[in-house]
């Protein structure tokens, strides 16, 4: 949280009618004259360069011609500034009611930094730095403070400092021959103690790749003695494989010490070989959620909503 903070610290500070020029070496930065292959190439120049500077970059307006890209902008993410929105005095974003009052919920960073690249089409497929405005109205970040490309880095040695100054908090991580992050585990100490209480059924079900790394998510969850449902655990899987899937219940092995005795999940041919494995004493059982999910797709909805049915059904089903 320090870091947090000095991080947030050094974002939100605007030096006052002073123009800042990053020092930069030649090679990262950008002229006039510069040619490139395509936007994404560009902005990728950008960024590095954005980096080396101190600063994020982020992409502004556009102007489209007939259908044709003619000139891109990139910015510093602090150009601008975050319009207010007016709020009347039950807090409701409504502009027939009076008295209204500015409410800003969090800080932003944005304090109108006029910094940009300009990029103008040439040919209709190369791209011309037309314009570049390399000087900023506030203070460049550490490079130690910076976020990016370079995430997957900050985020471990975050958890292995959590691990280090924790002797309860459980975090592993797996790489390939590339050095690519594949998986990763973690628990608190927080949830140790609930799965002590509470771990004799849990539920774990992967989530899809919504995220931009494309990786699942795999949170492993329990029911308290409130009947609310509280996640012990969670996992980061780049694929579903049984070596992963072994893997990663082996972690929750070395953290907890111990399986539960009833696990949960969907109907999974993978999982269900992977539980065999590494919990041969546990007792998979699959969701029933995803069970009468799919009762109508196998007998048909008329069935399906057969009253003498649904109950034989659910005896079979809940029968121990």
């Amino acid at each position: 949280m320090e870091d947090d903070r000095e991080y947030e610290s050094n974002v939100l500070v605007e030096v006052q009618g002073v123009d800042i020029i990053p020092e930069v070496a030649s090679s990262y930065r950008p002229v006039k004259g510069m040619m490139f292959s395509s936007i994404d190439q560009a902005f990728d120049f950008n960024c590095e360069y954005a980096k080396k500077a101190g600063f994020r970059a982020r992409k502004g307006g556009s102007y489209v011609h007939g259908g044709v890209l003619k000139t891109k902008y990139f910015t510093c993410c602090k150009e601008g500034h975050k319009p207010a929105k007016m709020y009347d005095s039950k807090g409701d974003c409504n502009e027939s009611s009076k008295p209204y009052y500015k409410r800003r919920k969090r800080p932003t960073i944005r304090c109108g930094c006029r910094a940009h690249i300009q990029l103008k089409s040439v040919d209709g497929g190369f791209f011309e730095v037309d314009d570049f405005v390399e000087s900023h109205n506030h203070r460049m970040v550490a490079d130690s403070y910076m976020h990016g490309k370079y995430d997957v880095e900050m985020i471990v040695q975050r958890l292995c400092a959590k691990k280090t100054f924790s002797s309860d908090y459980s975090f592993e991580y797996d790489v390939n021959d590339v050095r690519e992050l594949i998986r990763m585990f973690w628990a608190d100490e927080t949830s140790k103690s609930n799965y002590l209480a509470f771990g004799d059924v849990i539920f774990f079900d992967a989530t899809f790749k919504t995220n931009k790394y494309k990786m699942v998510l795999f949170p492993f969850t329990e029911i308290d003695n409130h009947c609310h449902s509280v996640t012990v655990c969670a996992g980061l899987l780049a694929s579903e494989i049984i070596e992963s899937y072994t893997w990663l219940l082996q972690m929750l092995l070395k953290s907890f010490g111990h399986a539960s005795k009833v696990v949960v999940t969907d109907q999974d041919p993978v999982m269900k070989q992977t539980i065999a494995s590494v919990f041969p004493n546990t007792r998979h059982r699959l969701c029933m959620w995803h069970i009468m999910k799919k009762v109508a797709d196998k007998v048909g909805a008329d069935l399906c909503n057969n009253e003498d049915f649904k109950i034989t059904l659910c005896y079979i089903v809940w029968t121990d």
